[in-house]
């Protein structure tokens, strides 16, 4: 649960060439050096320390596959912990973005954590939110569900990744990259990190649009509009590449993109 601690807040603000400040939060290895990115990692500490993640390298202890998303994040990344807030002043921003972050937080949380985008955004400022669509994930296990014949393997198995896509994210205890390291490095980094709620990973509420936009004008947004993931208000939104690949291709599937005004 957040609570509402006093804040040092940050005075330098990155600026796009056009002046507009924009801030990507909860942003993970996907930041734009353009933009304000911020995140609570410790992957921020190789992205501070090169040598480190030199010497980890070596002795094996970083994947090349980790080294290059280490590679790839914003230099200036701001390494902030979101439960004490949002660590700048009022009236900053003209864009805040967030990608899959809102739907880790309890409903307290994400109702606080809102109203400190708000408190941070320009009057007229655009905050974009990402989320995993929660009716696109039961629509596809209706689909998948109608779909089941006796003996279908292929079926059953769609039936079963549209499960696991609805729930993994809430029940799973266990951190995907460590998982995925696997060995005595991933028996290390579990150590280290805990839990899918102490790393950040599960999923403590969802949303569909209309859950969403409520919330949003409860917090004093206004003019909710659902879009694509290549469709924004924000001026020259796809040369950020924040929601799509570099082929132009979507980044996250069964998602629920909505953007808000101040």
């Amino acid at each position: 649960m957040i609570s509402k601690l006093k804040l040092n807040h940050y005075s330098s603000v990155k600026k796009l060439p056009d002046n507009r400040s924009m801030l990507n939060v909860g942003c993970g290895s996907r930041t734009c050096p353009t933009w304000n990115n911020m995140d609570f990692s410790p992957i921020i500490f190789f992205v501070r320390h090169p040598i480190v993640t030199t010497f980890f390298k070596k002795i094996n202890l970083l994947s090349e596959d980790r080294v290059e998303r280490i590679n790839s994040i914003d230099p200036d990344i701001v390494n902030h912990d979101l439960s004490k807030g949002v660590p700048w002043d009022d009236n900053v921003f003209d864009v805040i973005y967030h990608s899959h972050f809102l739907e880790h937080l309890d409903r307290y949380s994400a109702k606080y954590f809102l109203n400190e985008c708000y408190r941070c955004l320009k009057k007229g400022g655009i905050l974009r939110v990402v989320i995993p669509d929660l009716n696109t994930l039961i629509t596809n296990y209706n689909s998948t569900y109608c779909s089941l014949t006796e003996g279908d393997e292929t079926a059953i198995s769609q039936h079963e990744s549209s499960v696991y896509e609805l729930f993994y994210q809430m029940v799973d205890s266990q951190l995907s990259g460590p998982q995925q390291q696997g060995g005595f490095v991933g028996k290390i980094e579990s150590i280290l990190r805990g839990n899918t709620i102490r790393g950040g990973e599960a999923h403590l509420w969802m949303y569909d649009q209309y859950t969403l936009k409520s919330l949003l004008l409860e917090i004093g947004f206004k003019s909710t509009e659902v879009l694509a993931y290549n469709e924004s208000n924000i001026f020259n939104w796809n040369s950020f590449g924040l929601d799509m690949n570099e082929d132009g291709s979507i980044y996250k599937e069964n998602s629920l993109y909505m953007e808000v005004f101040k």
